[in-house]
């Protein structure tokens, strides 16, 4: 019973704390559905924290919307996927990750640090080093904490996560780029007449990722050995009250 009970309480230590979330506000809606392997595996619908990173935020909705120089979002592939930690897409210039165009130039400065990697589904800018930010960005699958100070995170997944958890699983080569191409077909702004306060965390997506991370099946083997443990005592216990 007692390994049983620890058990409990180790699966209760890894939950996230909602003392510790931080809220910002949503001030714009971005859309993407998607395709793989031509098949429409659904919709993402990104959060985009405008008073926090303005400029950042500026210049992912206009080349989801607008695009440069005839380039946008729309069209472009996620060319990096790896499970348990994040799909990484948005390279207009060159769809393999080496290139960079942003609506400020070539790259623009990384704006600040203030969102946390703290969970699944946030979105961050994708960069070759301090200050390179550009059109490349990537979606997180888990909290990805050493990313922190690094990367710039101005928006969040929310509605479609699963569909991102569906590109983290697709089959990909030894350069972790899917084999079929997973394609942003479409790209768009949603309606939203009054911004809103949304959690950096997602208790449930951050749960999603605690167990594609793969600590459940290893608790859920915790958890057996407990019960096994258990009955396994009731039964001496029995035998020796029948002795």
């Amino acid at each position: 019973m007692w390994l049983l009970n620890t058990n409990f309480l180790f699966l209760i230590t890894l939950m996230p704390s909602k003392s510790i979330c931080q809220e910002y506000k949503v001030t714009d809606l971005i859309f993407f559905d998607i395709t793989h392997n031509n098949n429409s595996i659904g919709r993402i619908t990104i959060g985009l924290f405008g008073e926090v990173a303005p400029r950042t935020v500026e210049n992912f909705k206009t080349i989801a919307l607008d695009g440069i120089d005839g380039k946008s979002y729309e069209g472009s592939i996620f060319h990096r996927v790896i499970e348990r930690f994040m799909i990484q897409g948005g390279d207009i210039v060159s769809g393999n990750g080496s290139g960079s165009i942003s609506i400020y130039g070539e790259t623009f400065q990384d704006e600040n640090f203030i969102i946390k990697h703290s969970g699944a589904g946030l979105v961050s800018m994708a960069n070759a080093g301090p200050d390179s930010n550009g059109c490349q960005f990537f979606i997180t699958t888990m909290a990805t904490p050493w990313l922190d100070g690094k990367h710039v995170v101005f928006g969040k997944v929310v509605k479609g996560q699963d569909v991102v958890h569906i590109i983290e699983h697709v089959k990909k080569d030894v350069n972790d780029r899917p084999l079929q191409p997973v394609i942003i077909k479409r790209s768009g702004q949603l309606n939203l007449p009054t911004p809103y306060m949304e959690p950096e965390k997602n208790y449930e997506l951050t749960f999603w990722a605690w167990l594609k991370a793969g600590w459940f099946p290893l608790s859920f083997s915790f958890l057996i050995l407990g019960i096994f443990h258990y009955m396994m005592s009731r039964l001496n216990e029995l035998g020796s009250f029948r002795g």
